[in-house]
């Protein structure tokens, strides 16, 4: 008999308490495993075993299903809320100085002329922390960016017809011997500064105060400074103390000779020596950040120490002189405080020399090089102001300085919500340089304003500014205007 016969009657014979052939289901599964060989009983115990397992792996599947459902989920929620966030726009609020950092530092810088004693002779070897009764010979106004590493240098003539602070009464004096009128250490400085920052309306963060002696000792201590001196040059003064004798050439001067050529002006006054003292200041900054100065950083150290005075902290001095070496030389600009020589009577005093300031481009200059208004670059820039207390006119009167620095105010109005204690800036615009050039032209009258980012939309202005009772603190006293 066949192998395939026997299968078939040993699987198919009939089952029941006579068959001969019958099988129940297990013998038939047996028999059906011996003919076909330990391959097929493998499987089947395979597949028993895996029976055995399906309830505990389904479990596990669905474990993980629900642990994959639960994940979406919680993605699909974070974009709801993201969406939903965006939709409804809110506003955080933070302070507009620390978020749009990089408003310029203003330095006053102020050479001092040696004080006279009781006989009216010069003592050049004074001490500078405690100058009283100095003139200042030399004076710059240098104002740097410390985002964009801009540097401007405005000197400023010494005698320039200003009203110095605390002598209103006086009437118009020289800007260089505001000064001299303080009678205590630290008073003189403060006069000047206060002079300053008045006349140009200006706030003044730093000054350094430093004597002839002083940069004498300093160009010797760095080996001379290399400059071209474009005529010869003699001066004597036997009551200053001071002998100037320089011939003309590219030379490098020593400390007393960089001096007097500093501070020689027989050859037509200021102007020409404000334009030497520029040239000198470019020539000593690419010395001081040369390589062989690095030795002699120690003793130059302390030579500054004992001959320069300011209200900077350590910190803050090498902050700045490390900023001065990353500073490219095309981004220093120089200038000279606009104006003229004229010979003025002024009531009550004998006729002076002085220089004149031509008021509206000191103004423009100031506006171009301190604060960094761009009329042509504001144009594009479109603003909404909206006072946001119950004081009247507040945003006609802030739009009026925003147009007056070429921007774009579209609408003038009032905020739904007054009680607005600080002026805030919302941001639509997704444009930093726009939000740095509003932002200098907020911080420039109100520190503590507050910036809100939001979406942009379309028809609404780049910014909306709503006024705080701050800006009316600033106004109190003046005329707040009409409208808004």
């Amino acid at each position: 008999m066949t192998l395939a016969k026997r299968w078939f009657e040993r699987v198919f014979a009939p089952s029941g308490p006579g068959g001969s052939g019958g099988l129940r289901r297990a013998e038939r599964a047996a028999a059906h495993s011996d003919l076909l060989g330990p391959s097929a009983s493998s499987r089947a115990s395979r597949n028993r075993s895996k029976r055995t397992r399906r309830p505990g792996f389904s479990v596990r599947l669905i474990g993980i299903g629900g642990i994959i459902l639960a994940t979406l989920i919680l993605i699909a929620g974070i974009g709801v809320y993201v969406f939903l966030g965006w939709m409804t726009n809110p506003l955080h609020f933070e302070s507009l100085a620390k978020a749009v950092p990089g408003m310029r530092v203003n330095v006053l810088v102020m050479g001092l002329d040696a004080y006279l004693d009781h006989a009216g002779r010069a003592v050049p070897d004074f001490d500078i922390h405690t100058a009283v009764g100095s003139r200042t010979d030399t004076m710059m106004l240098i104002s740097v960016d410390p985002q964009t590493r801009d540097v401007v240098v405005i000197s400023l003539p010494r005698d320039t017809r200003v009203i110095i602070a605390g002598r209103e009464s006086y009437g118009y004096d020289k800007l260089g011997h505001a000064h001299a009128y303080g009678r205590k250490p630290g008073d003189g400085a403060n006069m000047l500064i206060a002079t300053v920052s008045q006349f140009l309306d200006i706030p003044i963060h730093y000054y350094v105060r430093i004597n002839s002696s002083g940069v004498a000792r300093i160009v010797d201590l760095l080996g001379g400074v290399e400059v071209y001196v474009e005529r010869d040059m003699y001066y004597h003064d036997p009551y200053q103390n001071l002998t100037i004798n320089l011939k003309a050439g590219l030379q490098v001067l020593k400390g007393e000779d960089a001096v007097g050529f500093l501070r020689y002006r027989s050859d037509g006054g200021d102007l020409y020596r404000i334009d030497r003292q520029q040239r000198f200041l470019k020539a000593l900054r690419d010395k001081l950040f040369t390589f062989g100065v690095i030795a002699k950083i120690p003793s130059l150290l302390s030579e500054i120490a004992d001959n320069i005075d300011t209200n900077m902290t350590r910190s803050e001095m090498i902050a700045y002189a490390r900023l001065a070496a990353q500073a490219d030389m095309p981004n220093l600009r120089t200038e000279i405080l606009p104006g003229y020589v004229a010979d003025i009577e002024d009531p009550g005093k004998p006729p002076r020399s002085y220089w004149v300031p031509k008021m509206d481009e000191c103004r423009a200059l100031i506006e171009e090089c301190i604060w960094g208004v761009d009329r042509e670059a504001n144009a594009g820039i479109t603003v909404e102001v909206l006072n946001g207390t119950e004081v009247a006119g507040l945003a006609a009167r802030f739009a009026e300085e925003l147009r007056r620095q070429g921007y774009a105010v579209i609408s003038v109005g009032n905020d739904p919500n007054p009680g607005h204690e600080k002026t805030e800036i919302i941001d639509r615009s997704r444009d930093e340089d726009k939000l740095r050039r509003l932002s200098r032209a907020v911080l420039r009258y109100l520190p503590e304003a507050r910036l809100g980012r939001a979406r942009p939309i379309e028809g609404r202005p780049d910014f909306t500014v709503i006024v705080g009772a701050d800006y009316a603190e600033l106004l109190v006293g003046g005329d707040a205007g009409g409208g808004g």
